[in-house]
């Protein structure tokens, strides 16, 4: 039997990354942390210092997710280069590993973007494409199956997914149904990609929700557990 393909990501590089590193230990799930060691979005308290994005290391992967995170496709080619370069030296040189993936801030890429990850080494990008439940064809173009927020720009997925069923649809539009859902829906080598980032759950107070999630996905024997680095070796 071909298993079901389980792998998380989550973004930013936040201090509460560690709390959500936690809960994800706690239930044997694995995941992939993108983490701009400089990113300019936060104050440097907010962020996780080299030695915790060491720690980290030791028991998740870590990714390229550049050096500060600038949206790629708003600066030069030449800058973006060097936001990609700079960034993965930075993580290689804490955590002693050399970076397989990276995820694109914002989601934002173009094929000259593509190019120059392919050119720095990674072998798989993210983007932030949902409701995909496959392999990639193009692995720096790798879209993910749902995030851990409530997006209004997928009511139309999710009310074709609640098969225009208005009760379901309202449960739907709460993530933790949709996610324990899905998950329930998938066939025999589906990818089930599930990502989000530690800040926004914690602004939102739905580590609950998340926990619930996470312990729902979790143990169960017709699951392969992955990293999205594992991904790339499918």
């Amino acid at each position: 039997m071909k298993k079901i393909v389980v792998t998380t990501s989550w973004d930013d590089g936040h201090i509460l990354d560690l709390k959500l590193a936690r809960l994800l230990k706690k239930y044997s799930i694995k995941g992939t942390f993108y983490i701009p060691p400089r990113n300019r979005e936060f104050t440097q308290s907010d962020l996780l210092t080299d030695r915790q994005i060491t720690k980290l290391g030791k028991d998740f992967e870590i990714g390229g997710h550049t050096l500060t995170h600038p949206v790629l496709t708003k600066i030069s080619l030449l800058e973006a280069e060097k936001e990609i370069v700079e960034g993965k030296r930075y993580l290689e040189k804490l955590t002693g590993q050399k970076l397989i993936s990276f995820s694109y801030p914002r989601g934002k890429h173009n094929l000259d973007i593509q190019n120059l990850v392919k050119k720095s080494g990674f072998l798989y990008a993210r983007t932030v494409e949902r409701y995909k439940f496959t392999m990639p064809k193009n692995f720096y173009e790798s879209p993910t199956s749902l995030h851990a927020f409530r997006q209004y720009q997928d009511v139309f997925k999710i009310a074709r997914f609640s098969c225009l069923n208005p009760i379901s649809f309202l449960e739907n539009m709460n993530w933790e149904n949709l996610a324990k859902r899905i998950f329930d829906s998938l066939k025999e080598g589906s990818v089930y990609h599930f990502w989000g980032h530690s800040w926004i759950i914690d602004r939102k107070k739905e580590w609950g929700k998340l926990e619930n999630v996470l312990e729902y996905i979790s143990n169960r024997p017709n699951v392969l557990y992955v990293e999205n680095r594992d991904l790339a070796y499918e």
